[in-house]
């Protein structure tokens, strides 16, 4: 017993120590999935695709189950460290709250709301909503009119433009060749119309008119507009090949 009252303090610091560390790397993982690791339609809002994202391959989720041992190796630590200061904390609260009967009160409260926080989650239904594409989230400074949609309809030469999006029963030999032509054209979620436009040397006009957004959301990222007008970074890709080279038309 002399024994390990001695060592007692040392086990304690060590403990806290530990804790610290837990809860930093807690903290830490929180960070690494909100805004590393992102959920999937953030990915495709920045990227434009639908991408996995890793971290030491490892992906989202499974660092999610990660921080969610962490979190119940930390709650451990925390028993150890009521336990082991238990003495201690009886006997500031004694000070603190003179009444037996309030003390009592007290401790059961806690215990009741501690356990409602920890375990309540596993007991709700989740909500269920269908999920709801929002188009034209942006107001435009200075929205289209139909005259202006037809002037710019008008100006701009129709040019087909062959989409990956084809029948399900296409051969994987098609879309291997479709890959493969727009090997070369570099365009993701985080580019703009007119970034895209200046890059291979059109007008913003007519690639809004390939995926059917109004010109004037030029400077919004593709990820955002791909999100609200449904339209594939490919359509954007192919339009820029059967320009260069119209013989693959």
């Amino acid at each position: 017993m002399k024994n390990w009252n001695r060592i007692r303090p040392k086990f304690n610091l060590v403990i806290d120590f530990i804790m610290m560390v837990v809860m930093m790397a807690v903290a830490g993982l929180g960070f690494l999935m909100k805004y590393v690791l992102l959920p999937g339609y953030k990915v495709n809002e920045i990227y434009g695709t639908d991408a996995e994202l890793y971290f030491l391959g490892l992906d989202r989720h499974q660092w999610g189950a990660i921080h969610l041992y962490l979190a119940l190796f930390l709650l451990f630590l925390l028993i150890l460290h009521i336990v082991f200061h238990w003495s201690m904390i009886l006997s500031i609260f004694r000070r603190m709250v003179k009444k037996r009967i309030i003390r009592i009160a007290f401790l059961v409260f806690m215990g009741i709301l501690s356990l409602f926080l920890a375990f309540a989650p596993l007991l709700v239904r989740p909500e269920v909503a269908e999920s709801e594409r929002k188009h034209h989230r942006h107001r435009a400074t200075a929205p289209m009119t139909d005259q202006t949609v037809e002037t710019v309809n008008e100006s701009l030469p129709v040019i087909p433009v062959k989409s990956t999006r084809g029948d399900k029963g296409m051969g994987s030999a098609q879309d291997h060749q479709h890959r493969h032509q727009t090997d070369g054209i570099v365009v993701d979620g985080t580019m703009t119309l007119e970034g895209v436009a200046e890059r291979y040397g059109m007008s913003v006009g007519e690639l809004a008119r390939v995926i059917g957004v109004p010109p004037e959301y030029s400077n919004e990222r593709l990820g955002r507009l791909r999100k609200s007008y449904e339209f594939e970074m490919d359509d954007i890709r192919i339009y820029i090949i059967q320009k260069q080279d119209p013989e693959k038309e």
